[in-house]
């Protein structure tokens, strides 16, 4: 007697059998096997296909009436989305070892992965960067990176890509999106559940397709590898938050989701990942000095890195703004390593002289737009010539050459930041500085220098012939750093010598205080005022910027009688927007008294007074607030020489010619 045959009609079929039809479909099996391996009778199996067939038809129209083919939400498209998963019955997590061949290759060739599944075209530096990460996830240490690159190369679909690529080999794995705002987090975590829930493949818009950038995707990620969304009713699967179906039928673990999204500006601080991808963080508000920066790089230490598991791996990818942004804040930062080889010695006996082993906490990886070297002609610039490293362009097509050298040449300091990934193009810095140290520039200029180098602080060249202008200069804070200068001013050679300089926190007692007991006075305006005197270039003006510090000056009687012992003046200052002025600036004044020389500067062997000077004139931008104190304590100084040159030289009166020649003891 004939066993039974395959069964038909529809309240007879299961769940799994409906399952491992899909599964087996798209493997590749004719239509006979799959019917025959989930028992069906043929023309069920024929049901289904055509069924959904027309569903994804109805789904195409559906995404040509919205235009949102990658949202996958509201109206005709979600409920058509709706229908053909429905039908699908997508099979459940299908083992490593049982997948297809394009599954498998897969997990193996990121390339491929992102072509077959999402339908993209990439770029050279994209694989080398999720390469990299991967490799990266695979270290026992916490590992922490900074990705720069241009923008517009495709960073935000980069870091989806991976963290698919990352779920699909792994579905333990934990992944948190992070950005500026819990919104655009929020975004990245959404998309990526559409694209894991999605039953069909990824069709991409018609321009992409002509213009190189995109392809038709030709595979599923839910139907080569499983659904990913959770069959168990109450599983966590929002926009912000879910949780991927795992290995056993159904299972799923809600204590901490397989992705969720953080946001810098949310007060909740996020689960726990062991990959963090950071994506629009740093911005130009929170990249200059500023409350919004201040802000941003507290949470980043105190929350952002703290989320990271151990072995797991941080990076943030974006463009360079500044000498200021988020990036260099992370470049900064140094861990110090143990001695590899330990031989049981007290911690006493280790000689202090030995500097622990220091070592770059984020790692760099850099990805400029163009690279001059290998640009070898117009071929080598055209949209379909090869991209780095092979030709000079990082990806012709979405950041061709034609674009860039409008950019180079109308703006080449965004160029050098933005798109070189370089900390500061050199001429968006008040100096070079080669030009403090003299040498041959990047221009091919020899510069003389400013460094006097067997001059100390303190110290008044003996060689200085009158007329010598002595001013002392105070650039206070309230709670910061002051900045107290003292100048020579030769008018004769044109010549400035700064002679000392004190960078500290300060009162205004410290300044200048005076014991009404005792009747003397003390501080730092008095001890330099002394030493003036002594070593015979007595300072005669003190010029002090306008705040609570100046007018406390001004306030005390006991000031006023020190100025009129001491036979000084204090000079007002007041800075405005006058410190970005076009003649009278900071910027117009300075940079060419270092660039010729004419500023002279005690020796930098041992001397942290002029390496601060230096330091400060390197990174000086016009929106930095802090970190300006000798900067701006030596503008006072050059903005107010030229009114008490004229005050302290005589006026020259007409003499006779006899009386120019006559012998040095006429007229006495």
């Amino acid at each position: 007697m004939a066993g039974p045959g395959p069964r038909s009609g529809r309240s007879q079929i299961s769940a799994d059998d409906r399952a491992r039809f899909w599964a087996a479909h798209a493997s590749g099996l004719n239509l006979a096997e799959c019917a025959k391996i989930a028992g069906v009778h043929w023309n069920t199996a024929q049901q289904w296909v055509a069924k959904n067939k027309k569903l994804k038809a109805a789904l195409a129209v559906a995404e040509l009436e919205d235009g949102k083919r990658d949202k996958l939400r509201g109206g005709k498209q979600r409920d058509a989305f709706n229908q053909v998963a429905e039908v699908s019955n997508l099979p459940p997590m299908i083992p490593l070892g049982r997948l297809s061949d394009p599954a498998k290759r897969g997990l193996e060739d990121f390339a491929f992965f992102r072509r077959y599944y999402m339908g993209r075209v990439h770029s050279n530096w994209q694989i080398e960067a999720a390469l990299e990460i991967q490799k990266r996830l695979l270290t026992d240490d916490k590992e922490f990176g900074v990705i720069n690159v241009a923008p517009g190369c495709g960073k935000s679909t980069l870091f989806h890509d991976v963290a698919a690529w990352t779920i699909a080999g792994n579905r333990r794995a934990r992944v948190m999106f992070g950005s500026s705002s819990m919104a655009l987090a929020t975004m990245y975590t959404r998309q990526l559940r559409d694209t894991l829930e999605r039953p069909v493949p990824f069709q991409p818009r018609d321009e992409d397709i002509a213009k190189g950038i995109a392809v038709r995707a030709e595979g599923c990620l839910s139907i080569d590898y499983g659904r990913f969304k959770p069959s168990t009713s109450g599983a966590l699967w929002r926009a912000e938050a879910f949780t991927v179906e795992q290995e056993d039928f159904g299972g799923v673990n809600n204590k901490e989701p397989t992705v969720s999204a953080y946001g810098i500006d949310s007060a909740f601080i996020g689960y726990r990942g062991e990959l963090l991808l950071f994506d629009d963080v740093a911005n130009t508000e929170n990249s200059k000095e500023s409350a919004a920066r201040d802000r941003l790089l507290e949470t980043w230490d105190s929350v952002a890195e703290a989320r990271l598991e151990p072995g797991g791996a941080l990076f943030v990818i974006g463009q360079r703004l500044g000498p200021g942004d988020l990036y260099a804040h992370c470049l900064s930062k140094i861990t110090y390593e143990d001695i590899d080889e330990y031989d049981g010695m007290d911690a006493a006996d280790i000689p202090t002289d030995v500097e622990p082993i220091k070592k770059s906490k984020y790692f760099h990886i850099v990805y400029k737009a163009y690279h001059e070297e290998l640009d070898t002609g117009v071929k080598s610039r055209r949209k379909d010539a090869p991209s780095w490293p092979v030709g000079p362009l990082l990806d012709p097509v979405r950041l061709p050459y034609s674009d860039l050298s409008y950019i180079k040449h109308s703006s080449p300091q965004k160029f050098a930041t933005v798109y070189q990934q370089e900390d500061m193009a050199d001429g968006h810095y008040l100096i070079e500085r080669v030009w403090a140290t003299g040498g041959m520039g990047g221009d091919g200029n020899i510069y003389p220098g400013c460094i006097d180098i067997d001059r100390r602080p303190g110290y008044v060249p003996p060689y200085l012939s009158d007329p010598v202008i002595s001013v002392a200069t105070v650039d206070p804070s309230a709670t910061m750093f002051w900045a107290v200068e003292w100048w020579l001013f030769q008018p004769e050679t044109k010549l400035r010598y700064l002679i000392d300089l004190e960078r500290a926190k300060l009162t205004a007692e410290q300044l200048l205080g005076y014991d009404t007991k005792t009747g003397e006075y003390s501080g730092i305006m008095e001890d330099w005022q002394q030493r003036s005197v002594t070593l015979g270039r007595p300072i005669t003006h003190w010029v002090v910027e306008v705040n609570a510090a100046q007018r406390y000056l001004l306030a005390h009687q006991f000031v006023r009688d020190w100025c009129a012992s001491r036979g000084v003046t204090i000079v007002a200052h007041t800075t405005t927007r006058n410190k970005l002025d076009t003649d009278l600036g900071i910027e117009a004044l300075l940079p060419p008294l270092v660039r010729s020389g004419q500023v002279r500067l005690p020796s930098m062997s041992n001397n942290w007074k002029t390496l601060a000077l230096i330091d400060e004139l390197c990174k000086w931008t016009r929106d930095k607030k802090s970190g300006t104190d000798c900067v701006m304590a030596w503008w006072f100084a050059e903005l107010h020489a030229p009114s008490l040159i004229a005050l302290v030289e005589p006026p020259r009166s007409w003499r006779p010619a006899f009386v120019k020649n006559a012998p040095s003891w006429f007229g006495r």
